[in-house]
């Protein structure tokens, strides 16, 4: 004879049914994270079958303003804390992804147009705790990139003292971050100073024209 389950005998098999049906999805969002190699940079650089290519910023907007107040916040793209105050010269800034980050006055202004392409002055933010579109200027060629998979975790101690990390956990990398320095003088990858584009953002705000070029390693 056939026998009739309850509603009670069937919940266990009902859940393992729907995890069933989430559990892949969910395993594919961590993107390697859980299995990560941790790199020093000069350990990835030496070891990495990526390659240098040539990129530049792009032009693309963010908000700006200056506070009237102490204002403390985080920015869980970079994992880093700031606090600014009302001292006239620190710009906040807010990016596409809602990230958060603080800047110098004098770096905003070389960095930055108003969207009309004019220059960007301290009376721009005389409305305190109020954002004011500004518009990054292009700079094609300026800089090298290089990719790091998301199975990697590569950590960078700055020019200015910080320590970066590609691909942190916890955080959208997409396929993975960018390495990023300047062009020297030579032509080369300048690895004096180094820094960390998040992917997420990297193709919004830097050239990809020349990422299948092959160009330095």
């Amino acid at each position: 004879m056939l026998k009739r389950r309850t509603v009670v005998e069937l919940l266990p098999i009902c859940l393992l049914l729907v995890a069933s049906l989430f559990l892949p999805a969910c395993v594919d969002n961590t993107k390697g994270m859980a299995s990560q190699t941790e790199l020093t940079l000069d350990e990835y650089l030496k070891t990495s079958n990526e390659e240098w290519f040539l990129t530049g910023k792009k032009e693309y907007t963010v908000q700006a303003m200056m506070v009237s107040q102490e204002l403390s916040f985080h920015n869980d793209l970079e994992d880093v804390d700031y606090t600014v105050d009302d001292d006239g010269v620190t710009v906040v800034l807010k990016g596409s992804a809602s990230e958060m980050w603080a800047s110098e006055l004098s770096s905003v202004q070389s960095t930055y147009t108003k969207p009309d392409g004019s220059e960007i002055s301290k009376e721009d933010f005389a409305e305190k705790d109020a954002y004011i579109d500004i518009v990054a200027k292009p700079s094609p060629d300026s800089s090298y990139a290089r990719f790091v998979p998301v199975d990697q975790r590569v950590l960078v101690e700055t020019a200015w003292g910080d320590e970066l990390h590609a691909n942190r956990p916890d955080v959208e990398h997409g396929d993975g971050d960018y390495l990023v320095c300047r062009v020297g003088a030579d032509g080369e990858p300048d690895l004096s100073d180094v820094w960390v584009v998040n992917g997420t953002l990297f193709s919004t705000r830097y050239d990809t024209s020349h990422l299948n070029d092959g160009a330095s390693q």
